[in-house]
């Protein structure tokens, strides 16, 4: 388990709260640290895995992906990288393996047609995988964990 301290929490949730935007000088603002040390402890949160990446956050819709599915399925091959090569299928964007007999690995995936969809399962299958349900999704809302330290910075 990571060893964290409030002052990498309050880090973590400026740069969960809004990372493109935040600065290592307004970081530091708000857990009254000099810019140079915020930036020194992103490197270590970077260095340690915690930070895995910063990534965008796509409106599949908006950018033509009108079709979004959450495929269920049971993984019947013995295969350790399951996840890596169902992650490395064309429009896989998220994939969870549970610890479960049945149903034990959900795939998001987006999609221009229902027929690269139904290519997409397929794939699944040639891997392994028995598909059990199949769902449109139709509205979703993300939020990340906020709780890492907002209490440790200004703001709170």
């Amino acid at each position: 388990m990571a060893d964290l301290d409030r002052i990498d929490m309050a880090i973590l949730h400026a740069l969960q709260d809004d990372a493109r935007n935040a600065t290592t000088e307004s970081i530091g603002e708000q857990v009254d640290l000099a810019a140079s040390t915020v930036a020194s402890r992103i490197n270590d949160l970077e260095e340690r895995g915690i930070i895995a990446g910063y990534a965008p956050a796509i409106d599949y819709e908006k950018a033509g992906f009108e079709q979004r599915m959450l495929l269920v399925g049971t993984v019947h091959a013995s295969d350790e990288d399951i996840v890596a090569k169902v992650s490395d299928i064309e429009n896989v964007i998220t994939v969870r393996r549970l610890l479960t007999d049945e149903d034990d690995l959900h795939v998001e995936l987006v999609t221009r047609s229902q027929d690269r969809a139904e290519a997409v399962a397929d794939e699944l299958h040639d891997l392994g995988i028995e598909i059990t349900t199949t769902s449109v999704v139709v509205e979703e809302n993300n939020r990340t964990f906020n709780h890492l330290g907002r209490k440790y910075t200004n703001d709170a």
